[in-house]
């Protein structure tokens, strides 16, 4: 058996294989992408016994630093390929070992297994393999990373020979000696569109019968006029949109029934930028890099990977800047970095040249080549026709989502007879789409579904975009559920929480307008009490007639009420794409919602501490409390979980909206509804309807707690008899149930919303 490494895998041969090739090419039996490796380098072969010859490649193979073209493979041989510092492959053929029956195998990325896989969403200890009668039992070591069977996810399955597995994104077929690694290549099956057909709910085709082979790394441009399903046929590639008819494989991985398996080789860069503006690129990259590479990957492994993707996109002078400040190349190429980090062997690319001047498009492009010629495929629509010939293939599409052309970018003229795009695209604009299907009304139990409340919340959501957006937003699948004891992956989801928890306040940090003005706030709003004249604050007023503990309650509970809701309205909706394309890479939804709760909790806390410290300085506090005897303690707690809760209040509003500027309307009509309906600036109690809808404020409930502190119904003569301003500790608790009622609830309606974004 010949044992070969390269790239940190190592393959099996037996002698029945007779030779094996190692080389750049595709076609090769061990795949070395490196540009100094020629495309058929070193061929390995076994005549009673393994010999390597050089096939007269243009660096030469060398040994210990002298140059070699034939060795015999007797134990382990280390060459280097193309130059004595070139790629190493490690060749190592035991002597005639008497036969025996297999023993446990395991797998996974740590130098001491028997099988070492060089893949960064591999565990180090990932799985192990023990004979049996049957055949081979597979034990997933490692939970927290999928391990799959004949495209299921598994912990433990039953292997018999033919079977595939797959651990990280790296699969295996099994044979009565073991596993033999199936090449991970674009040529093991490469990209196979088939009859895939797509329609709108209301029946719009926006592609129809279209169908690709893509084999071999490959450039291929997708071109089209407007409206011809270009960016809908890479959303059906990436498995986003499920096609209504046909099949999308990738490496003989079905791309939607198999999402899970195949994720990982397929990276889809959009058109937009997809990292925060205020972190710099290495910053943006190392946080990706923890998200989605393997959960015991050390920082050591991650920053050298970020390094290695920066250097190879050109990007390692411009990392350390933030992204708002690189160019609109740099940051398209930066996009690219992020999907780079995985290693996926297809990428594919919406619009990476849109808006961008001549000379940048034309470093796109021939970045993108450079990608192919190292044995990626890569998959990109584009308006850009200039540099066409960098292309392998072009698939030019029609209105309606048809296939006209596809094939090399000299064979265009032929087929159309012309080769002024203007006249190729007046041709292409003239044709008839085909008709939409016939489609009946909706039946009894869809009726039925659309009287369910919260599907109205989700149709009402999408108010203020486009028809098309909307119904493309309502059928995209939600990235995909792991099914099994993987479903409640808590150490997953708290590593993520603390990843994004800790991004989040960078990004706080690094927006220093966005920092001044969440400190300055709680400033302002202490301020305004001024307003009221001053007496003795909380504590026992001088004049009975005195209205100024009720008024002071008001600025502050409102005030808590703002910063809550101004802390965090336009927070989720302005990371939208940021979320929808990290989610697609296997971020959790809850996750990111936990992160988010946490940091801006923990914000409009202190904001509250801010704001009290400052109005304590010169009005008096309570004098007493109902619970802990304590009354600032008692106030402070109740202004916390009203800042809090409106906090939770944004969030859902954030998830509702759809673009950063349609927060404004709810976020004014919310702040007045507290103001109105918190009880202390009208009277609420036992007001019909307007008492209802005040259960459903955050200012009400604080309100009350805090009128429950300072015994409201005391200081002022006139305050009116509501029962939850009652001066007891079950008034007090009460109110902050409700408040947590409330809070949870706006929690749940927001997962709701971004599980179904």
């Amino acid at each position: 058996m010949l044992r070969v490494t390269a790239g940190g895998v190592t393959q099996h041969f037996p002698p029945s294989a007779g030779e094996v090739l190692i080389g750049r090419s595709a076609a090769s039996n061990v795949v070395v992408p490196e540009s100094r490796v020629s495309r058929r380098h070193l061929l390995v072969s076994f005549d009673d016994g393994w010999v390597a010859r050089d096939q007269g490649s243009s660096g030469g193979t060398w040994r210990d630093g002298v140059q070699v073209g034939e060795v015999p493979v007797d134990g382990a041989v280390e060459l280097a390929l193309g130059g004595p510092s070139g790629p190493v492959v490690s060749l190592a053929a035991p002597r005639a070992a008497p036969p025996r029956p297999p023993g446990t195998i395991t797998v996974g990325r740590a130098p001491g297994n028997d099988i070492v896989i060089d893949d960064l969403l591999t565990a180090r200890h990932h799985a192990r393999l023990t004979p049996n009668a049957d055949g081979w039992f597979l034990e997933d070591l490692d939970k927290h990373h999928q391990t799959f069977v004949r495209g299921a996810d598994v912990e433990t399955a039953q292997l018999r020979e033919g079977d595939v597995v797959t651990f990280g994104k790296v699969r295996f077929v099994v044979t009565g000696d073991g596993v033999l690694p199936v090449p991970d290549s674009p040529s093991s099956g490469g990209l196979d569109v088939s009859d895939v057909h797509y329609a709108l709910p209301g029946g719009k085709v926006l592609t129809a019968g279209v169908s690709l082979d893509v084999a071999g790394p490959r450039l291929v441009a997708l071109i089209g006029p407007s409206g011809s399903g270009k960016s809908t046929l890479l959303r059906l590639i990436s498995g986003e949109l499920e096609p209504a008819r046909g099949s999308v494989r990738y490496q003989g991985i079905d791309a939607h029934r198999q999402q899970e398996e195949v994720h990982g080789r397929i990276g889809v860069v959009p058109q937009h930028t997809i990292a925060h503006a205020q972190l710099t690129a290495r910053k943006a990259l190392q946080y990706a890099a923890e998200l989605r590479l393997s959960q015991d990957t050390t920082a050591g492994e991650r920053r050298q990977r970020v390094d290695d993707v920066l250097a190879e996109l050109s990007l390692s002078e411009h990392a350390d800047i933030p992204v708002r400040r690189m160019s609109g190349g740099q940051q398209r190429r930066l996009a690219i970095a992020f999907e780079l980090l995985t290693s996926p062997s297809l990428l594919i690319l919406d619009e990476p040249t849109a808006g961008l001047d001549p000379a940048l498009v034309r470093q796109i492009m021939t970045g993108l080549r450079e990608l192919a010629d190292g044995g990626r495929q890569i998959v990109v629509t584009t308006h850009d026709l200039a540099h066409l010939d960098l292309c392998d293939d072009v698939l030019i599409m029609l209105p309606g989502g048809r296939v006209e052309y596809f094939g090399p970018p000299g064979g265009i003229e032929a087929h159309f007879g012309t080769a002024d795009w203007a006249d190729i695209f007046e041709r292409l604009n003239a044709a008839t789409p085909p008709p939409p299907p016939a489609t009946a009304g909706p039946d009894l139990g869809e009726r039925l579904r659309r009287l369910n409340p919260l599907a109205w919340l989700d149709r009402l959501s999408g108010f203020g975009r486009p028809d098309a957006q909307r119904s493309a937003a309502r059928v995209v699948r939600p990235a995909p559920e792991i099914v099994g004891p993987q479903a409640i992956d808590q150490r997953r989801r708290r590593q993520q929480t603390w990843v994004l928890i800790r991004r989040q306040l960078r990004l706080i940090w690094a927006d220093r307008g966005y920092a001044g003005f969440l400190l300055a706030l709680p400033m302002v709003l202490a301020l305004l009490t001024f307003a009221i004249p001053d007496e003795t604050g909380l504590g026992r007023p001088v004049s009975p007639a005195s209205t100024e503990a009720m008024r002071l309650l008001v600025v502050l509970v409102v005030g808590a009420a703002f910063m809550g809701m101004a802390a965090t309205v336009r927070d989720l909706v302005a990371e939208r794409r940021i979320f929808r394309h990290e989610r697609a890479a296997g971020l959790m939804p809850d996750a990111y919602l936990a992160a988010k709760i946490a940091v801006f909790c923990g914000v409009v806390v202190v904001q509250t501490l801010i704001l009290l410290r400052l109005v304590y300085w010169f009005r008096a506090g309570p004098e007493d409390g109902v619970l802990f005897g304590a009354g600032n303690v008692e106030v402070g707690i109740a202004l916390a979980a009203t800042a809090i809760v409106s906090a939770l209040l944004g969030l859902l509003i954030s998830a509702l909206v759809s673009t950063p500027e349609q927060t404004m309307p709810p976020l004014v009509v919310a702040i007045m509804a507290q103001l109105v309906l918190c009880g202390g600036l009208i009277e609420v109690t036992g007001q019909a309807v307007v008492s209802q809808l005040s259960w459903l404020v955050p200012s009400r409930w604080g309100y009350a707690a805090a009128a429950s502190t300072v015994d409201l119904t005391e200081l002022v003569r006139n305050a009116p008899d509501d029962a939850l301003w009652s001066h007891n500790p079950a008034a007090w608790l009460g109110s902050l149930l409700a408040l947590a009622v409330l809070g949870t609830a706006y929690a749940w309606l927001a997962r709701r919303r971004l599980r179904t974004t």
